[in-house]
């Protein structure tokens, strides 16, 4: 609500307008929120009230002496005065000097707008933490997020809130100890107390596949895993974190293996990056298996097509010697094609690897 309500105000603004009528602004925030249902989920008019709250203490807006109220509860001057640019800073230097050994406050000296008084109790909450952090314990976001700003979900995007205050001291997560934690990867052990191999696998269905081909006993393209991660996609960028809590990092090894596209070998860059003292490495074969079937698919949906994920990829299987699987994967590239790691089923894996008869591409 508040983003959306400065996006009416800058554009006021550039119209050369000097004031606004509150219904104009309800008008426009159910516009350019899609209808009254969707105004209603971002805070509706609460919302509206809480924004203009935060606007006016900020400098941005002051209400109109001369006008009435909207008879709403709580109530709102029907007409607002859009404020100049010039704003006299509100907090004292002695108070900025005084917080200034362990917070850097530039930005507020440089934008006094920003210089209100939920601003300065964030500030002052953080700074106690600050003089105190040695002895604290490592939180989650949401922990630390309600313990300085009253609301655990402060830093979600999808709230919609003036969460900037971190950002405009300069901190960072590590700075205020808190981790952002995301949801544990799903996985199969095959029944061991130390996993000491491990496959990913980027779609559902193939981690069922490969569950019941390794359940069995068969092997998966020369690997017998301990263990089998279900990636879900690019979620295990992140989710990957959680692999301390299955296996000793020091011996173990994982293999990566996704769908034939852009996502796929992004995915995996990722990880690489991402978890430089992790021994990953590409399913070498089973991409190999799964060129064999010789059929792809347009891809139609936007891929983030950086070449530098495809070099990433074809320079593994270069170092290996499948020189014919990396002229394979330039191909699709540079056509815009596919291959969906789905081909490889549970009859191909135990043995039946019925391959159709291979297109052109």
């Amino acid at each position: 609500m508040y983003n959306l309500i400065k996006v009416f105000l800058n554009d006021y603004k550039q119209k050369n307008r000097k004031s606004f009528y509150l219904d104009d602004l309800e008008k426009f925030l159910l516009e350019k929120s899609g209808g009254s249902s969707a105004y209603h989920k971002k805070g509706g008019y609460h919302g509206l009230y809480e924004a203009l709250e935060t606007l006016l203490q900020e400098g941005y807006i002051k209400p109109m002496k001369t006008v009435g109220y909207n008879g709403k509860y709580p109530p709102l001057k029907l007409r607002w005065y859009i404020t100049e640019d010039v704003i006299t800073p509100r907090w004292k230097s002695e108070d900025i000097l005084r917080l200034s050994d362990l917070l850097d406050l530039s930005t507020y000296i440089k934008y006094p707008r920003l210089q209100t008084d939920r601003e300065w109790q964030f500030i002052l909450r953080i700074y106690e933490f600050l003089q105190n952090r040695d002895w604290r314990e490592w939180a989650s976001c949401e922990e630390r997020c309600l313990e300085l700003f009253d609301n655990e979900k402060f830093l979600d995007p999808k709230e919609e809130l003036d969460n900037g205050v971190i950002k405009r001291l300069k901190l960072s997560y590590e700075d205020l100890k808190m981790k952002k934690y995301g949801q544990m990867f799903a996985y199969w052990n095959r029944g061991v107390r130390q996993i000491k191999t491990a496959i990913i696998l980027e779609n559902h269905s193939t981690f069922f596949t490969f569950k019941r081909a390794a359940a069995k006993g068969y092997d998966l393209f020369g690997i017998i895993p301990d263990a089998i991660i279900y990636g879900q996609g690019k979620d295990i960028i992140s989710s990957f974190a959680f692999i301390h809590e299955i296996a000793d990092i020091g011996g173990l090894k994982v293999f990566y293996f996704g769908d034939i596209d852009p996502e796929g070998y992004m995915i995996y860059k990722s990880l690489r990056e991402t978890y430089p003292s992790v021994n990953i490495s590409l399913q070498l074969d089973a991409y190999k298996n799964l060129l064999d079937f010789g059929k792809s698919y347009p891809i139609k949906k936007a891929q983030n097509t950086n070449i530098e994920n495809l070099n990433f990829v074809i320079s593994e299987f270069a170092e290996n010697n499948y020189h014919e699987t990396v002229k394979h994967l330039k191909r699709l590239w540079y056509a815009n094609r596919r291959i969906p790691q789905e081909f490889i089923t549970y009859e191909y894996l135990i043995g039946s690897k019925t391959v159709p008869e291979r297109d052109k591409l």
